[in-house]
């Protein structure tokens, strides 16, 4: 947990915003977002604040709670009231199959080009091909990690099964392991990737899939009925946040430092960001639902999804800015 400065760790991002949110009415104000303090899918978040447009707005974001993604179940309690999380479009779509009710409100994440996995630069591995017969980590069973990892081995015409996946949690555990010799290839993200530089070689990226949604920001229908001035506010906030990462990308980078702690210098937090403004990696928040299409295709195809969607049972773009909802 931040609070701003203090994290605690928690299993399952989607759990813990539904619990957080089924647990209290009242309105605290704070915010569920996945790895934040660590990768740059919530670094909109840590600009938000640190520039003050959640006060700007009338909210008072005085906690951040943080976990390391996935969405198994929904057994975190959390003592919260937290109206809006930022989650992993998986995690998200499994609480929603799981009855709960949940509300899409915003697209955070529309690309994958920053997620590949590296290999360690003698072991002669960089392709996904090499790695049949060998072991891959991934963080948590139903993470959007999970999924496109299968769907870019599927893609690659590689039969199931025939590259182990390993579930290892945080992406630095999987990076420990591949030091170790325990996996042959590991996930990694930025910053992670900018303050390794020469440590390792990339494997494989994920070029061989179609533009996907990986990231969502999510409320609960009672809490967008309740509070929808308070949710329209912090999603304006957070698409503020946006657009000063793209204008100003040094001077956002330097607030997510600031935001994260000494985990992000800002030498690594600069070059991460700007490498993300290259790739367009941060969304607004309005919705392109081809990529939602593709990321649901995914879970089907991995027998994790069954049946029809009807995405307006569960996307709601009313409480975007204007111009970002649908025509």
């Amino acid at each position: 947990m931040f609070k701003i400065s203090k994290l605690r760790s928690l299993t399952c991002a989607s759990a813990m915003f539904v619990a957080a949110v089924s647990a209290t009415a009242a309105y605290a104000d704070s915010i569920v977002a996945s790895h934040y303090g660590f990768l740059l899918n919530t670094a909109p978040i840590a600009v938000a604040i640190e520039r003050g447009e959640f006060e700007k707005r009338g909210i008072n974001i005085d906690e951040v709670i943080s976990s390391s993604g996935g969405g198994t179940s929904m057994r975190n309690q959390i003592a919260s009231g937290a109206g809006y999380g930022v989650v992993g479009t998986a995690a998200a779509l499994a609480a929603y199959a799981e009855g709960h009710d949940i509300k899409i409100v915003s697209a955070n994440v529309m690309t994958l080009a920053d997620l590949f996995w590296v290999s360690m630069p003698d072991s002669g591995i960089k392709s996904i091909q090499d790695l049949r017969g060998k072991k891959v980590s991934y963080t948590k069973p139903r993470s959007t990690s999970e999924t496109v990892l299968k769907a870019a081995i599927a893609a690659a015409g590689i039969p199931e099964g025939e590259i182990e996946l390993v579930s290892l949690g945080k992406i630095g555990a999987g990076l420990a392991a591949l030091e170790r010799g325990d996996v042959q290839a590991a996930l990694i993200l930025e910053p992670l990737y900018s303050g390794r530089l020469g440590k390792y070689q990339i494997a494989f990226d994920l070029s061989n899939l179609p533009r996907m949604t990986q990231t969502v920001g999510v409320t609960t229908a009672e809490f967008a009925k309740q509070n929808p001035d308070k949710l329209r506010a912090i999603l304006e906030a957070r698409r503020a946040a946006v657009d000063y990462l793209y204008e100003h990308p040094v001077e956002a980078a330097k607030l997510v430092a600031k935001a994260y702690g000494e985990k992000l210098t800002e030498e690594v937090a600069i070059s991460a960001v700007q490498r993300m403004v290259e790739i367009d990696y941060w969304g607004r928040g309005g919705f392109d639902m081809a990529g939602m299409d593709a990321m649901l295709e995914s879970l089907r195809a991995q027998g994790s999804w069954d049946g029809p969607i009807d995405w307006n049972d569960v996307i709601d773009d009313s409480f975007l800015p204007k111009d970002l909802q649908a025509k």
